[in-house]
């Protein structure tokens, strides 16, 4: 920062000034010592908004740290209520006889969705009767 200032071009060591002289002086003087203020604030400013500014980034590694703990928990508290895993989707196609001795074979379709325990989904056989035949599956995992 460079101000371009009368008093600074006046050198010689003994000098009388005129009144108006004296009063660029004055002003000059005056300039100084208010920038000298306002750069003695800034710098407290500078010094205040750094410190904020610390305060605050140590508040959001807080937070993000209990954040990280509150996931821990919760992934654990899932894992020993058997949550842990999602549902699956799954579809299936095969043929189906009656008994062992029957060629006879009725193709179908299944569509699952597979829990950990229990599976849901809808059942269609396919025959040359017009009428398709269709149902729900609900089953239980015992082992």
């Amino acid at each position: 920062m460079s101000y371009n200032l009368f008093s600074q071009t006046d050198t010689i060591k003994k000098v009388v000034l005129s009144e108006q002289v004296a009063k660029q002086v004055v002003k000059d003087l005056l300039k100084g010592d208010i920038c000298q203020e306002k750069l003695l604030l800034k710098e407290e400013e500078i010094k205040n908004l750094t410190e904020q500014n610390e305060a605050l980034v140590e508040i959001i590694k807080t937070k993000g740290e209990k954040e990280d703990i509150k996931d821990d928990i919760i992934s654990i508290q899932d894992k020993a209520l058997g949550w842990f895993s999602k549902p699956k989707l799954h579809g299936y196609l095969g043929v189906q006889s009656l008994s062992f001795t029957d060629l006879n074979v009725i193709p179908y379709g299944k569509v699952n969705l597979e829990f950990k325990k229990l599976n849901v989904g809808a059942l269609l056989y396919v025959s040359d009767n017009p009428n398709l035949k269709y149902g729900l599956i609900l089953e239980y995992k015992v082992f």
